[in-house]
């Protein structure tokens, strides 16, 4: 399978320690939301940005952590909203560098809705809001908003802010009503 940017995947079943780390994050940031008193996703965002920590110019492992599990509860979100699933693959070649943040320490990063072959890569997105959010022009909540229009064909893919996302737009004239 390929996505985008030369990007080729193969499709594998999840592992339990990977589903039992997802519904961690999901769990935690469920917490976070509560005792933060975050409600939109933006909120989440600035959480994470503001307890990012660098260490000799890297990304620390905590902050790491932290972006996974925004990435996830984004995804949990799209899930909930769209007809996408959760994908766990195993990346066998594409971009260096996001194999190389991907492998292992980010599962459910890709959702995927086979049917329609239209394809989020979720970790993407939420790394360069948090690393790049004073430059990001579309929020969180907006681009999660656009990301649901298009899976249910209101949007076509050209109107997404967002490089992450792949597959064909809906054909309008499937889904009128008669």
């Amino acid at each position: 399978m390929t996505i985008g940017q030369d990007i080729h995947v193969r499709p594998r079943s999840f592992t339990r320690r990977e589903k039992t780390s997802i519904r961690q994050d999901v769990k935690r940031f469920e917490k976070i939301g509560r005792d933060h008193k975050c409600v939109t996703m933006a909120d989440f965002a600035n959480f994470v940005t503001d307890r990012l920590k660098y260490k000799d110019g890297r990304i620390t492992a905590t902050s790491k952590s932290l972006i996974r599990g925004l990435t996830v509860y984004f995804g949990e979100q799209l899930l909930y909203n769209t007809t996408l699933a959760r994908l766990a693959v195993d990346i066998t070649s594409g971009a260096q560098q996001l194999i190389t943040d991907l492998r292992d320490e980010n599962p459910g990063w890709l959702l995927a809705d086979r049917f329609i072959g239209q394809t989020v890569l979720v970790w993407p997105i939420v790394f360069d809001y948090v690393t790049l959010a004073p430059q990001c022009a579309t929020s969180l909540d907006d681009l999660l908003d656009q990301l649901i229009d298009w899976n249910h064909g209101y949007l076509f893919r050209d109107e997404i802010e967002t490089p992450w996302a792949f597959g064909y737009d809906l054909e309008p004239e499937d889904y009128l009503a008669a």
